[in-house]
C-alpha cells in the first residue's frame, strides 16, 4: 500500500487555517481543544505545522470552530469573495427543484459566456 505523504508547506498552511480561525473567535487554545474533544498540546502541534491531523481530526476542529471546510481542499477558490458567500447563502436557502434549474442556467451561461481577449479589447 503506497502512503500519500503532505508536503511540510501544506503542514503549515493547515496549521495556519486554524490558528487564524481560533483567533478570529478570540478562542486560547485550551478552549478550542476542549471543544474539538483534543487536548490543547496536540492543537498547538497542528497549528504550528509539527502534526498533522487525520481527517477525523479536522472534521472535529472544523465545526468547533464552525468555518467552512472550503478553504482547506480548495484554496484557490474564491471563499473570501462577498459575492461568492451571497451566492452560496441564498443557495442553502434553495430546495432541491430550485437548486436544479439555477444549475441548469449556470451551465447555459457558462457553455455561452466568452472570456473577452486582449483582442476584443482593441477598437476597431
Amino acid at each position: 500500500m503506497e502512503v500519500y505523504h503532505i508536503p511540510k508547506q501544506t503542514d503549515k498552511e493547515l496549521g495556519l487555517f486554524f490558528k487564524n480561525a481560533r483567533h478570529e473567535q478570540k478562542l486560547t487554545y485550551e478552549e478550542l481543544a476542549e471543544k474539538a474533544e483534543m487536548s490543547s498540546r496536540y492543537l498547538k502541534e497542528i497549528e504550528n505545522g509539527g502534526r498533522v491531523p487525520s481527517f477525523h481530526k479536522i472534521r472535529k476542529l472544523v465545526r468547533a470552530l464552525n468555518v467552512p471546510p472550503e478553504p482547506l481542499f480548495y484554496p484557490n477558490n474564491h471563499t473570501d469573495n462577498l459575492d461568492y458567500q451571497r451566492l452560496l447563502m441564498y443557495l442553502s436557502k434553495c430546495n432541491d427543484e430550485q437548486i436544479t434549474a439555477i444549475l441548469a442556467i449556470v451551465e447555459a451561461y457558462l457553455r455561452t459566456y466568452k472570456i473577452p481577449t486582449d483582442h476584443d479589447k482593441q477598437d476597431p
